[in-house]
């Protein structure tokens, strides 16, 4: 069979359009209020991406030879860009979740640090990508489970810009789910 571009253009059409790099929305939640992002918080989120999938090769010795074996599954960790708002609300919450990870500047951490039925747990949270289609609906969804900041990166302050401030947060979890709306929770 031959290919056409009229073929590409009407099968692609059918999609209306492929889907789009510009429209998803991104949903970050901590344990708590103080470590979730709001609603105006996830507006700032930038740029993010959806997850990789990995599958390392598991290699098994037999007559003196290597052969692959599929290994485990492994997850990177997750980077998102974020606009910074003039009271930096948005990074004084992912600070307060890595100050409260990491216990104190002294070393000390509260009687009740980590225990689930004082409510009390800071370890992790959760966070979704939704791909969103051209008329705004909820295509796919990508859900990190098990989620907490590794790094907040710095932000560079300079007299010859006027630009608006921009910083990355990344993100250690254990796994992902993914499907639709319903399937990927």
């Amino acid at each position: 069979m031959a290919f056409t571009v009229s073929n590409f253009k009407s099968n692609l059409a059918k999609q209306s359009g492929g889907a789009r790099p510009a429209l998803y929305k991104v949903d970050i939640n901590g344990k708590n209020l103080s470590t979730s992002f709001t609603f105006n918080d996830n507006i700032l989120v930038k740029a993010a991406s959806i997850p990789s999938a990995n599958i390392a090769p598991l290699a098994v010795n037999y007559a003196g030879r290597a052969y692959k074996w599929n290994g485990f599954r492994t997850y990177d960790n997750w980077t998102v860009t974020v606009i910074n708002d003039e009271d930096f609300q948005t990074r004084n919450r992912m600070m307060s979740w890595m100050r409260n990870l990491g216990g104190r500047f002294e070393g000390k951490r509260d009687s009740g640090y980590g225990d689930p039925l004082l409510g009390t747990q800071w370890f992790d949270g959760d966070a979704t990508v939704s791909q969103l289609s051209t008329s705004g609906s909820v295509m796919q969804v990508y859900k990190f489970h098990y989620l907490w900041p590794t790094e907040i990166a710095g932000i560079a302050v300079d007299w010859s810009s006027d630009a608006i401030q921009e910083y990355s947060i990344t993100f250690s979890y254990d796994y992902w789910t993914h499907g639709s709306v319903v399937s990927a929770t």
